[in-house]
């Protein structure tokens, strides 16, 4: 595999750990998870772990990373010597997110995102750690400085975040240039990795069609038979840091650029979905379905549900 390029399987069949002895019960349970996103419609993260055998297990890490989260990771994967971990989450604690991707690496895990869901911040952090890293053409990840609220709740740069943020990625072997990279966005940004930035910083990942990917009844994993909680809706941006003694709204706009049309004004706590990034300014689409381009400034990261 290319080290630094994103690339298509045409197999489903080891998608998560290839080296795994149990790859295509992996995968075959991997993929009925990726498929259905098991969530619980908690802000807060939840563990589930599924034993696979030979000390083998996948793991799915879903909701907002919490202080102490980083330790229930530990007691769930402790069991296990081997294995892939699968992760939807906007982000949350920078130092639990670190901790739980030394884990990930210390037992040479794989990591997975599952199709049309995102890992961001302190998630994107911890998917980083995996020996192998996956990630369906639909899946989003997203990197950003390490930031700290003020008293007033705004999102503040904090150096002492970064340095070890900054000491993590080296740890795990990136390059020089990906560390400059995952760190380029600001507090209230995201930096979404695409195939042809991966190639570009040398960040490891094997990009997933899981579409063309055909499913071994024969030895696929069993599925759970009792029904699954129907997914919440996506963890979404929102307007924020506007001037409420100012216009106290942002313009969606026809273009990224200050001189195009705009097409409405959005109030603050606006909920918007990132689509792509264009120097600083954001691609969006609203809850009604209209998109357009925000200046990335007065958007930030992130609310679930």
């Amino acid at each position: 595999m290319n080290r630094s390029g994103l690339q298509t399987s045409s197999s489903a069949l080891g998608v998560l750990n290839v080296r795994l002895r149990y790859a295509r019960k992996l995968s075959a349970y991997g993929m009925a998870l990726l498929g259905c996103v098991i969530v619980s419609g908690a802000s807060a993260a939840e563990f589930s772990a599924q034993s696979l055998g030979n000390d083998a297990a996948l793991v799915v890490i879903d909701g907002e990373i919490k202080v102490g989260d980083a330790k229930r990771f530990d007691a769930i994967i402790q069991p296990f010597s081997k294995g892939a971990v699968l992760l939807r989450s906007p982000g949350g604690s920078l130092m639990d997110g670190i901790a739980i991707g030394e884990t990930i690496r210390m037992k040479a895990l794989g990591t997975g995102v599952a199709p049309d869901t995102m890992c961001a911040s302190a998630c994107a952090l911890a998917w980083l750690g995996g020996t192998q890293r996956f990630m369906s053409v639909d899946a989003r990840v997203g990197f950003h400085l390490a930031y700290r609220l003020d008293d007033d709740g705004r999102a503040q740069e904090t150096g002492f975040g970064n340095a070890l943020m900054g000491a993590y990625l080296t740890r795990l072997g990136l390059p020089t240039r990906a560390v400059a990279y995952i760190a380029g966005a600001g507090p209230a940004e995201m930096t979404w990795l695409t195939a042809a930035d991966a190639e570009r910083v040398g960040i490891d990942v094997s990009l997933l069609d899981l579409g063309e990917a055909p499913m071994d009844e024969a030895t696929a994993a069993p599925v759970p038979s009792a029904p699954l909680a129907a997914p919440s809706k996506p963890a979404s941006h929102y307007v924020d840091g506007l001037d409420p003694s100012g216009d106290n709204w942002l313009a969606l706009k026809a273009a990224p650029n200050v001189k195009s049309k705009r097409l409405r004004k959005m109030g603050p706590g606006t909920r918007l979905q990132v689509l792509n990034q264009s120097g600083n300014w954001l691609r969006v689409r609203l809850d009604d379905g209209a998109e357009g381009w925000a200046y990335s400034k007065y958007v930030a990261c992130c609310v679930t549900g």
